[in-house]
């Protein structure tokens, strides 16, 4: 049988692509990663690409002229990578439309909120646990959600809810919602891949 392959996109640390590419190191998740995109050439998900011998490539939309010349390169990429699910891990760009289109329900993003709470434009990392924390909310969590035009506001795949303490700062929180995407997201992969 043909191995599944996943293209990760990451622009800052890639915990979640790193959390995954140990789940297909232990074949938890039956794919192999073959190329990691990042629009942030300082990426630290860059670092650990190179040292696991995963195509790496920094691709950003500033240095294109217009936003067309940058979806045809991005295009032109996916289609050598060949992917079975595209990954957003951490990816603070928005995936031009012809590339959502052309791989539609095949791209999935996590978000560190209980959507469509603290989603869209602008939310993202310590911004939304903050907003958690100063609405007073009880519980939060992340969920795992198919990439559409808009952001954060495709299907939702999948919810892990996590109690919000009294004494939570939103570090704090945002260690523990960490920890549960790192368990969350190979679960969803490995269950999408399975279905596709």
């Amino acid at each position: 049988m043909k191995p599944k392959n996943i293209v990760v996109f990451a622009s800052g640390t890639g915990s979640n692509f790193k959390a995954l590419h140990k789940a297909t190191l232990k074949k938890e998740v039956p794919a192999r990663i073959t190329a990691l995109i990042s629009d942030n050439p300082d990426a630290g998900a860059l670092a650990y690409a190179r040292e696991n011998d995963i195509r790496s490539i920094v691709l950003s939309p500033g240095d294109y002229d217009k936003p067309s010349s940058y979806a045809d390169e991005l295009r032109k990429i996916l289609y050598k990578e060949s992917p079975n699910l595209i990954v957003l891990a951490g990816y603070l760009k928005k995936i031009p439309d012809e590339i959502v289109d052309l791989y539609k329900r095949r791209i999935i993003n996590i978000h560190p909120a209980l959507l469509p709470k603290y989603g869209g434009k602008g939310w993202y990392g310590m911004r939304v646990h903050r907003a958690v924390i100063e609405n007073r909310d009880k519980e939060s969590g992340c969920t795992v959600h198919y990439v559409t035009r808009t952001y954060d506001e495709g299907p939702v795949i999948a919810q892990v809810k996590v109690p919000v303490r009294e004494n939570d700062t939103a570090e704090s929180l945002a260690a523990r919602v960490l920890k549960q995407e790192h368990l969350l997201y190979p679960k969803v992969v490995r269950f999408l891949l399975s279905h596709n």
